[in-house]
């Protein structure tokens, strides 16, 4: 339907077809990217790989009953963060919070505690690398950086002090909710199955992931190693385990709405609907003042559009590698306010809704409120 759209103003001459072309060769890299990540995440979790990755930290935390949910909260933390920065902060949402809630009832983390740590983390560390975030990967696709290196070269200092920051917030809440609330369960610590411990596909997952991640890292395309990654995984599959192949595993809703924001983005781009924008910072933006209002322009239009609409919208007033940096952190780190906000939020509220954890959106909503402009304005400082 967006694609229609998108001929449709062609043929009319609303959109220029050279700047349509451009747009859609930022996109196209990225539509195979989470197509083939999703791949690689969702039959992976099938597999039980992330119930395996539990159970190892459960059998390395200490028996001592005030030691052994220190450390399983830190092994949890550091889980979040890595996997938000290599697998993208939708796979925290979905994954970690499914693991993470099991978890802590089994072990007297203050369940409530550790579902904000997720989110949290699912959104403010989302920056470090180009897959973190979609929106990364569309900076990275614009004229801004050459590759992966030269992002790098600009985003890890923001990227650390935000990554602390929500560390140091979620150890804070964490430690409140252990005052406040009541554990919910315990139970005995969840132990693998003989069955599962042999499957060979569980191997092959467990394999093709710990080669992925750092390789995401690394000037290889990041479409190009995820997509090597899901066809040796769907090799794996259709020997063993056909059943495990569906259309369910690609989030196509998601797909069809990020081909619906490019219809968008083509009217922003090329009819001058945006053009106000440009004149509102300067050719090359680099005081913190002028970093600042950016990354402060980029966490409003996301809390209260998206944060994918929000970047492409305000992209007219970026240019410079810094620029964009000052961006993602608004549109990356701030969207923890509203709902609507980021997808990977309704994902991990739809998480704990199954598990039975409820969480009120004003308790979310003012929470927030307290920690977006720290995460948004400490790192945007580290840039200067």
């Amino acid at each position: 339907m967006a694609a229609l759209a998108a001929t449709v103003l062609v043929v009319l001459g609303i959109v220029d077809l050279s700047s349509l072309g451009d747009l859609v060769s930022r996109l196209v890299p990225i539509f195979v990217f989470v197509i083939a990540i999703s791949i690689v995440v969702n039959v992976s979790a099938q597999v039980g790989l992330f119930e395996e990755v539990v159970s190892k930290l459960e059998k390395v935390a200490p028996r001592h009953r005030a030691v052994r949910p220190v450390v399983l909260w830190i092994l949890l933390i550091i889980l979040a963060v890595v996997v938000t920065v290599f697998l993208s902060l939708d796979t925290t949402a979905v994954m970690i919070t499914a693991l993470a809630v099991p978890l802590a009832r089994r072990n007297k983390i203050p369940v409530i505690g550790v579902a904000f740590a997720v989110v949290w983390i699912a959104n403010i560390a989302s920056l470090p690398l180009p897959v973190s975030n979609l929106t990364n990967l569309l900076a990275l696709g614009s004229d801004a950086f050459s590759g992966t290196v030269e992002y790098l070269s600009y985003a890890w200092k923001p990227a650390l002090i935000a990554i602390l920051i929500v560390i140091a917030a979620t150890a804070i809440f964490t430690l409140y909710q252990a005052k406040v609330a009541t554990n919910e369960e315990t139970s005995t610590v969840m132990r693998s199955s003989d069955a599962q411990r042999r499957n060979p596909l569980l191997t092959t997952c467990a394999v093709v992931v710990a080669v992925l991640m750092p390789v995401l890292a690394s000037p290889i395309p990041y479409w190009l190693s995820t997509s090597i990654a899901a066809l040796i995984i769907l090799a794996s599959c259709t020997p063993r385990r056909k059943d495990l192949i569906s259309v369910d595993l690609v989030p196509w809703n998601s797909l069809l709405l990020v081909t619906a924001i490019s219809t968008v983005a083509a009217l922003i781009h090329t009819t001058g609907v945006a053009g106000w924008l440009t004149g509102m910072t300067s050719a090359s933006p680099a005081s913190y003042i002028e970093l600042a209002s950016i990354a402060g322009a980029g966490g409003v239009a996301a809390n209260l559009m998206n944060n994918i609409p929000a970047f492409l919208f305000l992209e007219p007033l970026v240019s410079t590698p810094a620029s964009y940096i000052a961006l993602l952190i608004g549109v990356n780190a701030a969207p923890i306010i509203t709902p609507w906000a980021s997808l990977a939020t309704l994902l991990w509220h739809d998480q704990l809704r199954r598990a039975g954890v409820h969480i009120k959106w004003s308790t979310f909503m003012i929470l927030g409120c307290i920690l977006a402009p720290v995460v948004v304005l400490l790192p945007v400082a580290m840039m200067v």
